[in-house]
Order: structure tokens, then C-alpha cells, then sequence
């Protein structure tokens, strides 16, 4: 156990994560939305579903949070879903969140007593911004994270990437180019370059690019999430939709 309240299992994530598009998300060339649409469905074919303790929507499991009771009843989230018990799941949406800590729905949910303890919405984004993080450094450590603007375009131009990577807060000139040789790939772009550069010890970074493999499904698995969580929306590659 670890961090202010919960569980932050960083070693594994559900399994069956096929490169999510959604919330914070977005599809980083246009032209293929026919194709990643068409990927997107098979994808929510395939993969599990469980049903939001608040909505009552089934969705699938990386769109979704799984929360248990401790031996305390504290609730805590089980971000590799793992821990014992019941699973409580939210959708990772702010609001949806929100609305289960002020109504206490894991009680409702449970159908026993559960405590939410202060902070949890605060506490469950750092702790998925810790995890990005550290899938990050680990893909850099594996050889499988491309830096910079010129290392991810020719990353890109040899077709040895599964996720692009750019910082909210960055030039937006070169965060399009970018994006527009990105021919359908996943494209994150919810976290501040301060955030990208600390993962890797840097002061800030713009551009990064992550090749295909688990670490990449895991890190775009808890981006799809802690996106959610932020209110961040999808936006094309040249801007809002």
C-alpha cells in the first residue's frame, strides 16, 4: 500500500487493453477515422464489460476504475484490479467520481458500510499520473521511448510507433506536424510538459513517441483514465473538435 488513502499497484493493468481512443485521446491523423473507428468497435467487442456504480452504463474495463474495500471498509482504488474483494467501478469520469465520493455510492454499491476518505478523486489522479510516469521510465529504460521532436518524426517515418505523445502545454506548430504523420495512431496529449518531463528527469518535454508492447497498452490504458479524470477532451490534430 501506497500513497495518502489507497493501493497504487503499478506492476500490472487488466488484461486486453488494445490501444483505447477516447477521452484525451484522439485519433492523430483524420484521414483514417473510417479504419480506427472500425478498430475502436472491435475493440469494445472483445473486451470485458463492467457495469459504473453511478451511471449503471456497461462499459468496457479501460474506460472504468475499479474500486474495493480495504479491511478498514476505507475505499481504495485497485488500478491493476488484483485486490480481494468486491469490485466497485466507476467510470473515469470527473464527474462520475465526484458524484460517487459526495453520495457515497461504494456503500450503496457494497450494500455495507463503506468510507470514502477526504480527497480520494485528488488522490486517485496522482496516482494515475504517478503510473503514466513511471511506464514512461521504464519504456525508455526497455529502449522503447523515443525523445524530442526529430527522434519521434523519424520514429514515425519507420512506422515504429503505437503512441504518440504530446504535452498539452506545447508549440502547437510542432505538435501538428507531428500528428499529422501519425496516420491514425493513438495520440495522447492530457499532460503538461512539466509532468512528461519529470517522468524522465528532464524540466519539461513536448514530444514523445512509444513503440508497440504492453508498456505501451499500460501507459495508454491509465492516460485513457487519468484524462478522464482531468475533464480533458477530444480534440483533432489541428485543434478542438
Amino acid at each position: 500500500r501506497s500513497g495518502r488513502h489507497g493501493y497504487d499497484n503499478n506492476t500490472r493493468t487488466g488484461g486486453g487493453i488494445e490501444r483505447p481512443l477516447g477521452i484525451g485521446m484522439t485519433e492523430a491523423a483524420p484521414q483514417q477515422a473510417d479504419l480506427a473507428s472500425t478498430h475502436r468497435a472491435a475493440t469494445v467487442a472483445t473486451e470485458p464489460v463492467r457495469r459504473c456504480i453511478v451511471s449503471r452504463q456497461p462499459r468496457p474495463r479501460y474506460g472504468l476504475i475499479r474500486f474495493v474495500l480495504d479491511p478498514d471498509r476505507n475505499v481504495v482504488p485497485d488500478f491493476s484490479e488484483t485486490l480481494p474483494g468486491r469490485g466497485l467501478w466507476l467510470s473515469a469520469d470527473r464527474a462520475i467520481v465526484e458524484m460517487a465520493c459526495r453520495t457515497n455510492a461504494f456503500a450503496k454499491a457494497a450494500r455495507s458500510q463503506a468510507n470514502v476518505p477526504d480527497g480520494l478523486l485528488e488522490t486517485v489522479q496522482g496516482l494515475l499520473l504517478g503510473r503514466c510516469q513511471r511506464w514512461l521510465g521504464q519504456a525508455r529504460g526497455a529502449g522503447q521511448l523515443e525523445i524530442g521532436f526529430f527522434q519521434v518524426k523519424e520514429a514515425l517515418a519507420r512506422d515504429r510507433v503505437a503512441v504518440l505523445i504530446e504535452a498539452a502545454d506545447g508549440a502547437e506548430n510542432g505538435k501538428a506536424k507531428l500528428a499529422n504523420m501519425a496516420r491514425g495512431l493513438a495520440l495522447v496529449d492530457c499532460f503538461a510538459a512539466s509532468d512528461l518531463g519529470e517522468a524522465l528527469g528532464r524540466d519539461h518535454l513536448v514530444h514523445l513517441a512509444l513503440a508497440p508492447g504492453k508498456l505501451s497498452e499500460r501507459f495508454l490504458a491509465d492516460a485513457h483514465r487519468y484524462a478522464g479524470l482531468i475533464g480533458s477532451r477530444p480534440k483533432s490534430a489541428g485543434g478542438e473538435q
